[in-house]
């Protein structure tokens, strides 16, 4: 009986889907299986359940996890210790090479190979890849560490604040891949030896904490183990060991991997033993903002404050935070108007400090802030930075602080200060629209306030919609005497809502499982070739092999012939990849069974212009990027006969005298005549050789890619047609650029034939205006100059005309009208008769309008008047046929000739 209850018991757990919380509970029942290491016995640690949190741990002697939600910080030192950062990352390095591993250089943290990820978040992401939804892993060495920043966005509030939390920070990544790296016991038995040998903790005082590491979907996770000491969480060590296969199901991965994150930040910390991580990450640049702010730094009371104020951070459930800040302010025995004035202040800079190496580091690696993607994230706190400085006065510049930020780290990231000129531009650019949007934001906000409370949701609109900041919100309702209190995890709820990518689905088009299709469309003389049928249904067709290039990668399909046995042509019309498999879309349903053999034959002008159009877009990106800086990637492309147009990231507007000179480099490497290097190389070698400029068309799926590079200009993975030389794309025409979206620029062009018809046509266009003008070509731009300026004063006149019209008929009414009614024919233009009767129940609210035409009437009834305007003109249409229709304020319509 009590076994068939056990089994009852784990058969209702199990029929629950798979979460976090679930897989802890799997976990810790069995813990010798996916906790306990050798080590463990050796050192006399055991298994304890701590009395504060629940959680399990294993320590020597101590009795609680160790977590700083469960004890204060202990591990401060009066005086601090000296603890050099660059200094402190070396010992790191040198104590895992001597442990056989190599240590590798950062990566980007614009995560351009993960199309589900805007930033690296981690250390582990550098080698993780997604192939058809599974993780696989790409590394350039085995074992290894690597120094990779990370950005993380969903502990804004919290920056600054608890001494812990901030928005980039360094991953000292450890990780060991398969059966060639180590597993459990010797990752723990490192990170014990670094532990206790090099960084110098007390094995007594050390805490090692269950817990589950997991991707969102569960496609790899494993037990994890966090390493504390002193309140203070130094290192997560992750076992990645599973994947989800089913509702409640898993199994282990292909790969097992080693994932340590060591937290360098918190690791330097704990060495110094300052007050903040911050005093000692950010090395000089914490004391340059003080000497330049001249605010006074109380070090006495900040360090006690900061013993207590790790438990801010963590205890954001119900009205946890304000509580605690109420038990800080007790225990510490300050006043709210200390916080106000000592504490914040001094928050603020650790903040400010921390949101401009978090930029820098995003501009280097070519992240912009905007209002989409992954730059709403570094808008959100590039403008909290900007209110910081603004709210308490500070004399701080972003632009000195990120300098300083690039001259203490060049020792290990030499690239930042690289990427100082293009930050300083996007600073200035952004601080402008700060301005700006904060003088439009403070009436908005008022008017707010004063109607009822703001709820997060109300505020988050706010934020989105008109980009006001929660603490000017905070600000302006202190102003008008309205305690405003910032909503708890607003920072962390809007981040979430821009951190991933949507997901990219492909065309609904449904077949049967097929072997891959054979594509023959990279050799460019390669456009005919004889397939065999392998499916058919409608005016879809599938071949064994085919020259018609599919679309993909923002390039049309090709288009052509493909002929049957009687040589019955039909039209080839589009072309769709779905799975590896290419349909083919007819003009009509062929008269074809599996097994018939076909002939194909592609459109050879067609095909020529789309494939000097791709690789002129290649050429134009790195035209870009040569004259609008290192920051331009590719944000989209399309590639079609007539143009093409490239979108690219850039913080404003291209300026004319920039569009020209990207047109001149452009065609300037057309002239150069550069042979294209196209290969399939295996990901990582790739990524070894070119870097992750590879990436601007996004994320190509699979571990063998292909590579198309013009040497010396441009190296992209690309999957398009492109030509043998640049010479062949002829000549490259910008047509026009248009800003699409925040961040978002776009170029739009043609090449070759193209680019020529475009021209003839511009030229017809002039030819035209010249006759019509009646002057010559030379003089056609102050001639049409003169018309517009001529237009725009008589638009002014008529616009001062109906203003007058309207204002008369508006004081119409006389004394003994309860309404003013106007009726009256005005033979005018309908926009002029419309637009006067617009403006006389502005003036008059009180006024019932009727004016008309021979054909066009319009009704309006002023809010005052107590008519409704359809129903008017409606009454009208009884009495005299006509046809429209409106509001109860304006209706319009127009008669029916009998």
């Amino acid at each position: 009986m009590l076994m068939f209850l056990n089994l009852l018991q784990q058969y209702n757990f199990m029929s629950n889907s798979l979460t976090k919380d679930s897989l802890r509970q799997i976990f810790s029942k069995d813990p010798s299986k996916y906790y306990e290491v050798e080590f463990f016995k050796q050192e006399g640690f055991t298994r304890k359940r701590c009395p504060s949190c629940g959680k399990y741990f294993w320590s020597i002697d101590k009795e609680t996890c160790g977590d700083s939600t469960c004890e204060k910080y202990s591990f401060f030192k009066k005086p601090p210790r000296k603890a050099d950062y660059i200094e402190e990352w070396k010992k790191f390095e040198n104590f895992f090479v001597s442990e056989g591993h190599t240590s590798i250089p950062r990566y980007p943290v614009i995560c351009r190979w993960r199309d589900d990820l805007h930033f690296t978040i981690a250390s582990i992401v550098d080698f993780m890849r997604l192939e058809k939804g599974v993780v696989s892993f790409e590394y350039p060495a085995n074992p290894l560490v690597v120094p990779q920043p990370c950005l993380r966005f969903p502990d804004i509030e919290s920056v600054g604040v608890t001494g812990r939390h901030m928005t980039s920070f360094i991953m000292a990544g450890q990780h060991s891949f398969g059966n060639e790296g180590y597993w459990k016991d010797r990752c723990l038995e490192l990170n014990y030896k670094y532990l206790t040998q090099v960084l110098g903790v007390d094995k007594h005082d050390l805490t090692y904490v269950e817990d589950v590491w997991a991707m969102p979907d569960l496609s790899s996770f494993g037990p994890c183990m966090e390493s504390f000491s002193g309140g203070l969480e130094l290192v997560n060590s992750v076992f990645m060991q599973y994947r989800k296969t089913g509702e409640n199901d898993f199994k282990e991965l292909d790969l097992r991997v080693i994932d340590v994150g060591w937290g360098f930040d918190r690791l330097v910390w704990f060495k110094a033993g300052t007050p903040t991580a911050y005093d000692v990450a950010y090395g000089p640049v914490v004391n340059y903002m003080f000497s330049q702010s001249g605010v006074k730094y109380d070090y006495d009371l900040f360090s006690r404050y900061s013993e207590l104020s790790g438990r801010l951070g963590d205890s954001s459930k119900e009205a946890g935070i304000i509580y605690t800040i109420e038990n800080l302010k007790k225990d510490l025995g300050i006043t709210q108007k200390e916080l106000d004035e000592i504490i914040y202040p001094i928050q603020a800079h650790y903040a400010i400090a921390d949101h401009t190496r978090t930029l820098l580091f995003a501009v280097a690696d070519g992240g912009i802030p905007s209002n989409v993607g992954g730059g709403y994230n570094l808008r959100v706190i590039l403008r909290r930075a900007f209110s910081f400085i603004d709210k308490y006065n500070l004399n701080l510049d972003l632009v000195d602080i990120a300098e300083k930020h690039a001259a203490y780290l060049r020792p290990m990231f030499p690239e930042l200060a690289e990427s100082l000129e293009e930050y300083d531009a996007i600073i200035k650019v952004e601080r402008e629209r700060y301005n700006s949007t904060v003088t439009k934001a403070r009436k908005i906000v008022a008017e707010i306030v004063t109607k009822g409370p703001i709820t997060k949701e109300k505020m988050m609109t706010l934020y989105e919609s008109n980009g006001v900041s929660p603490e000017l919100v905070r600000e302006v309702g202190k102003e008008l005497k309205v305690n405003i209190e910032i909503p708890e995890g607003f920072y962390e709820e809007l981040t979430n809502r821009h951190m991933f990518y949507k997901e990219q689905k492909e065309k609904p088009i449904e077949i049967p499982v097929l072997p891959q299709t054979v594509t023959l469309y990279y050799t460019e003389n390669n456009l005919e070739c004889t397939a065999r049928v392998l499916y058919t249904k409608g005016n879809h067709l599938v071949l064994d092999q085919t020259v018609f290039y599919p679309e993909s990668g923002g390039q049309v399909a090709d288009h052509g012939v493909i002929i049957d046995s009687s040589g019955t042509e039909y039209n080839v019309v589009d072309a769709q990849k779905v799975k590896g498999v290419i349909i083919h879309i007819l003009d009509r349903e062929p008269r074809l069974m599996e097994g018939d053999v076909v002939r194909c034959k592609v459109d050879k002008d067609r095909r020529r212009q789309l494939t000097q159009h791709h690789t002129s877009t290649h050429i134009i990106a790195a035209a870009a990027r040569a004259v609008l800086g290192k920051h331009v990637w590719q944000a989209g492309a399309h590639k079609d006969v007539d143009k093409a147009h490239l979108d690219i990231t850039h913080y404003e507007r291209i300026t004319q005298e920039q569009l020209d000179s990207i047109e001149r480099i452009a065609n300037e490497i057309v002239e150069r005549g550069i042979p294209l290097d196209i290969k399939e190389m295996a990901r990582g070698e790739a990524e070894a050789k070119y870097g992750f400029q590879l990436y601007q068309g996004g994320a190509p799926p699979g571990k063998i890619v292909r590579v198309v590079s013009i040497p010396g200009v441009d190296t992209e993975l690309c999957g398009g047609t492109h030509l043998s030389n640049t010479a062949e794309a002829g000549l490259i025409k910008i047509i026009k650029e248009e800003r699409i979206q925040d961040g978002v620029n776009r170029i739009t062009f043609a090449a070759g034939r193209a680019a020529l018809d475009y021209i003839k046509k511009e030229e017809k266009i002039l030819n035209d205006l010249s006759s019509l003008l009646s002057v010559p070509k030379e003089e056609l731009s102050s001639s049409v100059n003169r018309i517009f300026q001529e237009w725009k004063e008589k638009d002014k006149s008529i616009s001062k005309l109906e203003e007058m019209i309207a204002e008369y008929l508006a004081k119409k009414q006389k004394p003994d009208q309860a309404v003013n009614k106007i009726e009256m024919s005005l033979q005018l233009p309908n926009d002029i008769i419309r637009t006067i009767a617009n403006k006389v129940i502005s003036f008059n609210p009180r006024s019932l309008v009727v004016l008309y035409n021979n054909e066009f009437i319009v009704v309006a009834a002023g809010k005052d008047s107590g008519y409704n305007a359809n129903q008017v003109l409606q009454s009208i249409f009884q009495k005299k046929p006509g046809k429209g229709g409106g509001s109860a304020l304006i209706a319009t319509g127009k008669f029916i000739n009998q």
